[in-house]
Parts: structure tokens; sequence; C-alpha cells
């Protein structure tokens, strides 16, 4: 199998923080944009934003290298 040599990919990360003095914290919200597609997926959980990011860039490594052509490399 022909693998691409190079695959753009953009993605914006907006984020707001703001305190709340209701229940004394601060409250982040992200916004993970492709604007390829014009796609958006809000996040409010720091770690489920970087879990999604993960999966993005996952995938575009594997439109360049697939998971089986990865293994045989190695």
């Amino acid at each position: 199998m022909k693998a691409n040599s190079v695959i753009y990919r953009n993605l914006i990360i907006r984020s707001q923080a703001e305190y709340s003095a209701a229940t004394q914290s601060v409250i982040l919200r992200c916004v993970l944009e492709a604007p390829t597609t014009g796609q958006r997926f809000g996040f409010t959980d720091l770690e489920d934003l970087l879990a999604a990011l993960r999966v993005e860039l996952t995938a575009l490594q594997n439109q360049i290298i697939p998971p089986d052509e990865e293994k045989k490399q190695f």
C-alpha cells in the first residue's frame, strides 16, 4: 500500500475561562474547530479536549501510515 507523504489538517482551539463567584471556581470552555469541514466540538473538561485532539491527530497519522503498515516498519 502506498502511503501519503504529507497531509495538512488545520485545527483551531478556542478557549474561554471565567470565574464563577457563585461556586468560587474557574469555568473553562473550549471549542475544537476544523475550519475545512466546519465541524466544532465543545468541551468544559480539559481532559476531554485533549482526548479529542489525540483522536484527530492519530487519525491524521493513520492516513500517512496506516496502522497495519506501521507495525511492519518496526
